[in-house]
């Protein structure tokens, strides 16, 4: 689906420049391993979803806004759980309260809060082409016992590269770049520290020749970590995404699947 169909179906599309350029960031290049399934992608960005592979990654796609307004769900000491946002509402996403090279980080212990880290990482690492900007995302965002992450990243970035013909390194030429969008979420595996949050998300990739847009889902997890949300290394054995996810936004069928709608409250 093109943007401008995007922008017709929704008085408040969500666009990749909306998501970056709303915090002063232009929209980067891509650090994540994309793989065709369905019609979508997987994320194969460790630090974000594993081994990127059916049934273990995650995906993104675009979807009309969500309406404003929805109060967060705050995670509870026993059952915080995505039965506290009303049917229907469209969670709100809410800002870090520290900016660090250009990411927000240190997130409010709530739903909205868990979703909101996850967004943003999953926005930065899915628009940048840069290895090492890669790595400096997973090093501020990662929990201590995921010592890994600033290596999937980065490896993420090299895959990335890859995709739009460029090589492991160098600078990225002009007219060359990723950027990727969440748009809906999902909830699994709820508890009072961790929750894995998935996302459905638009990737575009851009080189000189032409410009590609696609959806897709990637699985973001998180524990709680003194005093911020953080990234947790990938789980055992198959995850919870599978290509089965990926599907449009905004229509009967995505929410079919079970995803939800977000609003960005800037």
């Amino acid at each position: 689906m093109n943007k401008s169909a995007q922008a017709a179906r929704s008085p408040r599309a969500w666009t990749p420049a909306a998501a970056l350029d709303r915090r002063g960031r232009r929209a980067a290049t891509a650090i994540i391993a994309l793989a065709a399934v369905a019609g979508g992608v997987i994320l194969a960005t460790g630090a974000l979803a594993g081994r990127g592979q059916a049934g273990q990654g995650g995906s993104t796609v675009h979807q009309p806004a969500p309406r404003a307004g929805a109060a967060a769900a705050t995670v509870a000491p026993a059952a915080p759980g995505p039965a506290a946002i009303p049917g229907g509402a469209a969670l709100q996403l809410v800002t870090g309260s520290q900016l660090v090279n250009g990411l927000y980080t240190d997130y409010p212990r709530s739903v909205a809060g868990a979703v909101s880290l996850a967004v943003e990482v999953v926005t930065q690492l899915g628009s940048t082409l840069e290895p090492d900007r890669a790595a400096t995302i997973a090093r501020l965002t990662a929990s201590p016992g995921y010592p890994a992450a600033a290596q999937d990243a980065a490896a993420g970035a090299i895959a990335a590269r890859r995709e739009v013909g460029l090589s492991p390194a160098g600078a990225v030429p002009p007219g060359t770049a990723v950027a990727t969008v969440p748009v809906m979420y999902q909830l699994r595996d709820v508890s009072r520290d961790q929750l894995t949050v998935l996302l459905l998300f638009d990737y575009t990739q851009i080189t000189p020749a032409r410009i590609a847009d696609r959806p897709g889902v990637t699985a973001v997890r998180l524990g709680w970590t003194a005093g911020s949300w953080r990234l947790l290394p990938p789980a055992a054995g198959p995850g919870p995404v599978s290509s089965a996810l990926v599907t449009t936004p905004g229509t009967a069928a995505a929410t079919a699947l079970g995803w939800k709608a977000m609003t960005d409250a800037l």
